[in-house]
């Protein structure tokens, strides 16, 4: 197949520009929010202003990426890329109930979870089919941070604590950014969908 014709991919990025917009714009429409103390699903109950935007945001966000996983399928050259997007497709479900279920609600802690989980394994596979296809430099960046991610949350969480849930929440975002900008670029580099090469590819 030429993955050249996987424009699912593109709405990979677009879905973690629109997350973070959507943080930030509730974050200015809640003043009262504390990081060190609040969790980012505040902005989803009934008592935040505006909280319709940020439960339709990660709807949106978890669409997209359910978009971008099958782009994953389309441009997979491995088993194992084959095998991360029905993973990264089960995150994407779980970011959609987010946004359903928000804060205060019964499944809403076992949607965000499992989120979370479900994309560091999906992210953690998707690196090392990228390892397998010979990028290594692209395959490590997408594979070791989502690897590292559950136990290194389970060592803070039993040492010193994480000071706030949107402090652990902003941590696994930023692992599913690395992971994500690199999965991307390596698919640029394979003309995945997109009309330019980046010059990346490891030898």
């Amino acid at each position: 197949m030429d993955v050249r014709r996987s424009g699912l991919l593109v709405p990979g990025p677009l879905a973690l520009i629109l997350a973070l917009a959507t943080i930030a714009i509730c974050w200015s429409l809640n003043p009262w929010f504390d990081f060190w103390r609040d969790a980012f699903s505040d902005f989803g109950v009934e008592k935040a202003c505006c909280s319709l935007i940020y439960n339709l945001g990660l709807i949106i966000s978890g669409a997209m990426m359910l978009l971008y996983s099958l782009g994953i399928l389309r441009a997979s050259a491995t088993r194992i890329e084959s095998f991360s997007s029905g993973l990264l497709f089960t995150a994407s479900i779980f970011l959609m109930l987010i946004g359903v279920f928000p804060g205060g609600t019964r499944p809403h802690t076992f949607v965000s979870t499992w989120f979370f989980v479900q994309s560091f394994m999906g992210f953690a596979s998707l690196g090392c089919g990228i390892l397998e296809s010979g990028d290594m430099l692209l395959g490590l960046l997408t594979c070791l941070p989502s690897a590292i991610a559950i136990p290194t949350a389970l060592i803070v969480d039993s040492t010193v604590g994480w000071p706030s849930a949107a402090v652990a929440e902003a941590a696994g975002i930023s692992v599913i950014a690395v992971s994500l900008i690199s999965s991307t670029l390596h698919y640029i580099n394979r003309g995945a969908g997109f009309p330019i090469r980046a010059s990346l590819r490891s030898p």
